[in-house]
């Protein structure tokens, strides 16, 4: 069986593994959704029995349930990956090495491509993109695969964000074009890997403009082979930078090798380590982990003397971290670049670096030299590698099923013991056990609630019992305005007329005097609206510690002194005697008014005992009365008995304030300190629980069905196993 022949076999191989995998995954899968059924059912019982045994035994169980979840899921996409390896139409060889080691040019003679296709330079990095090359019956030609601007972010420019403390992400490709680039933080500033990192974001930043509109391009575009240089370098042919490659993701190219028998078999130029490019590090460990089958190492060793480097076992233990289920010894090999020019040779270099090999940890399947500009060089040192892989890719293969099923079988055992532990809890005792449990935790809470808002209520209204009360002051002065504004005395010709009906002045004086004194008093009834609205104001804070701490509002829709009043109404008799306490107290408060006639009126009438016509006090006519010697009495009698009557509600201002502190105060001792008041209110809420929290109480009735679910869930798992 030829080559060709041989790696077709362990393409239908691999397809017949694959469908053993997925099975794994479908497995996993099943229990996944298991996990979290249990997990949700779990939390549901959680919340009807905390504070008990079987609580705190839900509660245990949840760190084991996401623990196990979390190790479902990531055993899931290795699995995934597993199988993107099986189900790929190529075996995967991934060239990686440091720049100017000779990968590009390798590449070049191996498949027969240019520096037009695979950029080879003289500077540092010269490729920008990983890039899959397979053998292809037909014209060159290249898929490219652009960033889409979620990958941009995540994979390209968000990496420097987070390990370099630059803020947050930028949220697409455009706000990172658009804004000022972060500067590094001071104590990284000094820091060279750092810096160099930064340099890279920053060229990233500058040259925006110049492949902005590629992120995002539908994907895959397929160019020719003009057109790949483009894409994957990071320069042209005459060395000009280019930018065009920051928004490519991969590129696949397809042409034909030298060698027909590598049909099936593709190289990937991967970018190495050494850089502080982070995207390059990401893409290299990503394909180390997916999309490569075997790993070859490219080193030119210097023509002077050459050693193991650190850099060497950095990227050799990069590629070992991505899948370690195979060792490196088994799956990687080592051209080293064999160089001459006329003055210089590098071959006993790379001889004695291949001893040195042979010697140090770096350990690989095979160690060939060869010129890697020399087409027969590079075949006659690839070909072996292509036969041992063909020959060892069933096993390796069989090396990953074996540890992601050794791994499915450990997650099940630890789903058994689970399932053991879990056992327990299907002894619930009935739901309605749970009740009162409820009940106790929820009246607590807001009791306490309660308790806090009325005694706040309580110092709030303390503080405000020696001020006055700044309603009814605004309407003092307002009523003490219009009563200076609007006095209601008679003209000259209306007291003439009043004389004449009368038969004297005497007459007349004693009538006006006495309709001044009416009209004056009649200002202050006004005062009732503002003593309203101090009563109104404390019936609202009451209704609302009530209703929103008290958590009452449930028992009434109304507001203020309704709300209070129909509470009132809600409250039978709870005490053996048929009375209530807090329905006492609620009658109180809801009674409880504030007026100018019960409150003022009999202080403001001895102001105006003065304005009365049998008053030793009242100002007497003269001798030769005229209508404007009355009317000037009248203003004088008016304007002394409205000073008295300022001067005395002056002193009154801060009563309502007092009034309203008092009957708040009164009405916290008898609903919180009278006597047996806190069973009353663990009746009330008890009466009411249904209407108060009718989420919890309502969720109770169906704790039957989550108990059943519970059950149901731990035998659907207990299935999978």
């Amino acid at each position: 069986m030829d080559r060709a022949a041989k790696i077709e076999a362990i393409r239908a191989r691999r397809a017949e593994r694959a469908t053993e995998t997925e099975a794994l995954g479908d497995h996993l899968a099943d229990v996944e959704a298991a996990l979290l059924t249990l997990d949700r059912v779990r939390a549901d019982l959680l919340s009807r029995v905390v504070g008990d045994e079987r609580g705190e035994q839900l509660a245990t169980l949840g760190p084991v349930l996401r623990e196990l979840s979390d190790k479902v899921a990531l055993e899931r996409a290795a699995i995934n990956r597993a199988l993107a390896r099986l189900r790929r139409m190529t075996l995967n060889i991934g060239v990686v090495g440091r720049a100017r080691q000779g990968k590009s040019r390798l590449l070049q003679s191996l498949t027969g491509l240019t520096k037009r296709e695979i950029p080879d330079g003289s500077g540092g990095f010269c490729t920008g993109v990983p890039s899959a090359i397979k053998h292809f019956d037909g014209p060159t030609h290249a898929d490219v695969y652009h960033h889409s601007e979620r990958s941009f972010v995540d994979e390209v420019i968000g990496p420097y964000y987070d390990l370099y403390g630059l803020g947050a992400r930028p949220v697409s490709p455009r706000a990172f074009g658009a804004h000022r680039l972060p500067e590094l933080p001071p104590d990284r500033a000094d820091d060279p890997r750092a810096a160099s990192a930064y340099g890279h974001l920053r060229a990233y930043h500058q040259a925006f403009p110049a492949y902005a509109e590629l992120i995002g391009r539908p994907s895959p575009e397929r160019v020719g082979p003009d057109q790949i240089r483009r894409y994957v370098a990071q320069d042209d042919l005459d060395g000009t930078p280019q930018h065009t490659f920051r928004a490519v993701r991969r590129v696949e190219i397809a042409t034909t090798f030298a060698q027909s028998d590598l049909t099936g078999v593709a190289v990937i130029d991967l970018p190495g380590l050494g850089d502080t490019n982070l995207g390059d590090s990401r893409v290299l460990l990503s394909a180390l982990q997916d999309d490569v089958d075997l790993v070859l190492f490219v080193r030119r060793p210097n023509p002077e003397g050459d050693g193991i480097h650190d850099v060497d076992v950095e990227l050799y233990g990069t590629a070992q971290s991505a899948l370690p289920e195979i060792p490196m010894e088994k799956r990687s090999f080592v051209i080293l670049n064999h160089r001459k020019s006329l003055d210089q040779d590098n071959l006993a270099s790379a001889q004695a670096l291949q001893s040195e090999l042979a010697k140090s940890p770096i350990r690989v399947a095979g160690t060939h030299i060869a010129d890697c500009s020399a087409t027969d060089e590079v075949i006659a040192a690839f070909d072996p590698i292509v036969d041992y892989l063909v020959a060892n890719i069933a096993s390796l293969d069989e090396t990953i099923i074996s540890e992601r099923a050794r791994r499915t079988a450990e997650i099940d055992q630890e789903i058994r013991l689970l399932l053991a532990q879990s056992s327990i809890l299907t002894s619930f005792s009935r739901p309605g056990d749970l009740s009162h449990l409820t009940f106790q935790e929820l009246f607590r809470e807001t009791y306490e609630n309660l308790a806090g808002a009325l005694e706040n209520l309580v110092l709030g209204f303390r503080k405000e019992r020696e001020a006055p009360d700044n309603k009814l002051s605004q309407a003092t002065a307002e009523v003490i305005r219009l009563a200076r504004e609007h006095d209601g005395l008679p003209t000259h010709d209306q007291i003439e007329r009043r004389r004449a009906v009368l038969g004297s002045y005497t007459a007349a004086y004693s009538a006006l005097m006495e309709e001044s004194r009416a009209h004056l008093s009649r200002h202050f009834l006004e005062l009732d609206d503002a003593l309203g609205e101090t009563v109104g104001h404390m019936w609202e804070q009451l209704a609302t510690a009530l209703g929103e701490a008290g958590e009452l509002r449930h028992l009434s829709d109304r507001k203020g002194r309704d709300f209070l009043a129909e509470l009132a109404e809600s409250i039978g008799p709870v005490r053996r005697d048929g009375t209530s306490e807090i329905r006492y107290a609620l009658d109180i408060v809801v009674g409880f008014g504030l007026s100018y006639r019960g409150f003022f009126q009999h202080r403001i009438r001895p102001c105006l005992d003065a304005m009365s016509v049998d008053h030793p006090e009242l100002l007497g006519l003269d001798g030769n009365p005229t209508p404007g010697s009355v009317r000037e009495l009248l203003d004088i009698a008016y304007q002394e008995a409205l000073y008295r009557c300022e001067t005395a509600l002056s002193g009154l201002l801060s009563e309502p304030n007092s009034a309203v502190f008092a009957i708040v105060e009164e009405f916290r001792d008898r609903v919180l300190r009278s006597r047996r008041t806190p069973a009353e209110w663990e009746a009330l809420y008890w009466r009411y629980r249904s209407e108060i929290w009718s989420a919890q109480f309502d969720a109770l009735a169906a704790d039957t069905v989550h108990l059943q679910q519970w059950n149901e869930a731990i035998e659907r798992l207990k299935a999978m196993l």
